[in-house]
Order: C-alpha cells, then structure tokens, then sequence
C-alpha cells in the first residue's frame, strides 16, 4: 500500500509525509480478559491476581486492538476506507484530500493541501502521542 500510496503521490502531485504513533500498542483497551503470570520474584497479595487493562507490546492481540481503535477513530474524523482492506483512508474536503496509509503504527500521508493535514494531525494528537517526521 505505500507504494501505491508514493506512486499517487507523484502522479497527482500530492506532498508527502510521514507519523509514527508512540506507544501504540498501549493506547487501546483490549476486548477480553487476559490475566498474566507474574515474574518470579512477585508475589501478588493472598487470593489476587494479575488482570490485564490495556494492550502491552508483545501480546498476541495487540496489533488488532490497536487497529481497531485507530480505525474507529478516522472513520469518526470523516475518512473513509478505500480498497477494502482498511490500511488506506481518504479524506475529502472539498478539493482538497488527504490520502492515508497505515502499516502497524507508520503511517504515510499525501496530500494537496497542507493546511487540511495539519489539521488532521493536530486533532489526531489530542488522542494519540504523534511523532511527526515531516515531509
């Protein structure tokens, strides 16, 4: 998808730019009960045990928590999913776009109007701690 994503990009003329999202895996709340094995050298409190109440890096269910989470997010800030397969989104205003991929918590925007992602990225970072990497 990223590179179809360049290939538009280029052939439309569109500006490119790129964001991680810090911490992803620890943002989302997972679906199910998890409990965990505490390490050795930890003893929890007599008849307590250890209940998972977010995502953590590692977990089997992480990525698609996390994806879910985001996914829910852009589709309630107006994007749409495009080509089925719910890593790339579009956003229009107008005749400006904003043009979307997603790859774990990488993400690759183009766009022909800056001031629309800014925006984008602005209201994304009031729910999500961005590292933005620019152009």
């Amino acid at each position: 998808m990223i590179r179809m994503i360049v290939a538009i990009a280029v052939q439309a003329g569109l500006t490119l730019y790129q964001f991680d999202i810090l911490g992803a895996f620890l943002c989302a709340q997972i679906d199910r009960e998890i409990y965990l094995k505490l390490p050795q050298g930890y003893e929890p409190p007599q008849g307590k045990t250890a209940k998972l109440l977010r995502s953590l890096y590692g977990l089997k269910q992480a990525p698609s928590v996390f994806h879910s989470l985001l996914e829910a997010w852009l589709l309630r800030y107006g994007f749409t999913a495009i080509g089925g397969n719910l890593v790339t989104f579009l956003l229009r205003s107008g005749t400006s776009v904003v043009l979307l991929s997603i790859y774990v918590d990488d993400s690759i925007a183009a766009t022909n109007y800056e001031k629309l992602y800014r925006q984008f990225l602005t209201d994304l970072s009031k729910d999500f701690e961005l590292s933005d990497q620019g152009k």
